[in-house]
């Protein structure tokens, strides 16, 4: 596609590259000739994006196995990358859910949740900012969610990680104008990957059918080569978030909740 010409030769840092909307991302990339530097934590799914980019570029992807979690990690992570790239492109993908009532969430979990969602986010943004305003064709995709639109009870942590990051990005977004740094958020609807079996421990029904994370990746990147504030692939979930804005709040948080959550 012509937007490609934006990502070729940029160093780029994906988040949660291991499967889903991440995974694409990096491939997507390496055919569009970005130098791609991957963090996950599954070993397997890892080695085999690795043979498929590997099929793709002739620049062997670095590879960090990081649990975001774990605030010595990220550091190290941050370290590291600072040391020894110019990171150009920040995707901030890796995401951690749970689906169930927040009163029997487990505080490990919380504790999870906050620190993935939120504070790596914000980190990883911190950390390669103040090089990446002194050049020009720099970008930020920070992948929120549908979610981040509305309330959403059954997963009422998630769904506020979420609204962080649609506020966060927003306003990001604005003070970066004038800095030639693009910033942009995605916020897809239930994509195929392995996040929403993590997070469900089989208490979800009813979830409408998955999108096509590669369908995904494509309308993301492009948005943000465009500098696009807000990138809401597929029509339905358009229409929630649009809904959101006007529909009574106790009518919508009673139907996502009866038609999510079974006990």
């Amino acid at each position: 596609p012509d937007f490609a010409r934006w990502f070729s030769g940029k160093t780029v840092l994906v988040t949660g590259a291991t499967s889903g909307i991440g995974r694409e991302i990096a491939k997507q990339m390496a055919h569009y000739g970005s130098k791609v530097l991957l963090c996950g934590r599954n070993i397997e799914t890892m080695n085999s994006l690795l043979k498929e980019l590997n099929a793709i570029t002739l620049s062997s992807p670095k590879v960090f196995f990081v649990d975001l979690a774990d605030t010595k990690s990220l550091q190290e992570l941050i370290t590291e990358v600072n040391k020894s790239y110019d990171i150009g492109i920040l995707v901030n993908n890796a995401g951690f859910g749970y689906i169930g009532d927040f009163y029997t969430m487990p505080e490990n979990k919380i504790r999870s949740m906050q620190e993935v969602n939120i504070i790596a986010t914000v980190e990883l943004c911190r950390a390669f900012l103040p090089k990446m305003v002194k050049k020009s064709g720099s970008g930020i995709l920070n992948v929120g969610s549908v979610a981040s639109f509305f309330a959403t009870p059954g997963s009422a942590l998630y769904g506020a990680t979420k609204y962080f990051i649609l506020g966060f990005t927003d306003a990001l977004h604005q003070e970066m104008l004038s800095k030639g740094v693009n910033v942009t958020g995605v916020y897809p609807g239930n994509t195929e990957s392995q996040f929403l079996e993590r997070a469900t421990n089989g208490k979800v029904k009813n979830f409408e059918k998955a999108m096509n994370p590669t369908l995904v990746a494509k309308s993301a990147l492009k948005g943000l080569s465009e500098n696009k504030l807000r990138v809401i692939p597929g029509l339905n979930n358009r229409i929630k978030a649009f809904a959101a804005s006007f529909f009574p709040k106790s009518i919508l948080l009673s139907k996502i909740y009866t038609n999510t959550i079974k006990y």
